[in-house]
């Protein structure tokens, strides 16, 4: 009796350790399962992240490349404008010495005109039509002072300028003119009018021989207008281009 009892005890043990075995099986593999979710996630999140990582490391690099190709234009852009602006410097400073553009600046405006009585009723004549030549020397000592423009009546006066007599009046530029003639230069106003009124000068013979009526006004600005006809070179070309050794 005992020993049946003692076989049904350990049976009824065993039915229990089996019950508690199993409870603590399916306790860990819950555990491990819940253990395991968290882990695979977590590796997911990772790789996530440095897929995100590479991509902003390609855009960082991507925008520094652009912002180099930014400056680089930039950099070519300024020295093209520096370039472009020293030419049309220079372009400007040829066609100011050319006569080709409007100028202003300190210098004088010369006025003369014929004597008192010059002209005599019922004639055209005129002693500084007669005599432009005295015109001419005016401005050849205003040129040797460095008198930057001139301007005769209104026309610019360059090397191209023709100047000549037409029957009873003067041609400048293909425009007729007659006494009086105001005459502006633009330069050192002081040395300008010192080299007109050199005793023994242009002026002094002038005054002094033919009783000229002569003033000169040194003034602050000085409108100088441009050279108005076109000039086209038919034989001359650059030497550059010329095949001749």
């Amino acid at each position: 009796m005992s020993n049946f009892k003692s076989k049904i005890a350990i049976i009824v043990v065993s039915i229990i350790l089996g019950i508690i075995l199993s409870i603590q099986l399916k306790t860990l593999k819950k555990d491990s399962l819940n253990s395991h979710f968290p882990l695979q996630r977590n590796k997911e999140l990772a790789a996530e992240l440095n897929k995100l990582q590479e991509e902003n490391n390609k855009l960082v690099n991507q925008a520094n490349t652009l912002e180099d190709k930014i400056r680089k234009y930039e950099s070519n852009v300024s020295e093209e404008s520096d370039y472009i602006n020293e030419l049309s410097k220079e372009l400007l400073k040829y066609r100011m010495f050319s006569g080709y553009e409007k100028l202003y600046g300190p210098g004088i405006v010369l006025t003369i005109d014929d004597p008192e009585g010059e002209v005599i009723y019922g004639e055209d004549t005129s002693f500084l039509v007669r005599n432009y030549q005295y015109l001419l020397q005016i401005i050849s000592y205003l040129n040797a002072t460095e008198a930057e423009a001139i301007s005769i009546n209104g026309l610019r006066y360059t090397a191209y300028s023709e100047f000549l007599r037409v029957d009873e009046h003067l041609s400048i530029n293909g425009v007729s003119v007659t006494p009086p003639f105001e005459i502006k230069a633009i330069g050192d106003p002081d040395k300008l009018e010192s080299a007109l009124n050199l005793k023994g000068g242009i002026i002094y013979k002038l005054k002094n021989s033919y009783d000229m009526d002569i003033k000169i006004n040194q003034q602050k600005s000085v409108d100088i207008p441009k050279y108005t006809k076109k000039k086209e070179f038919r034989y001359a070309e650059p030497a550059t281009n010329s095949t001749n050794p």
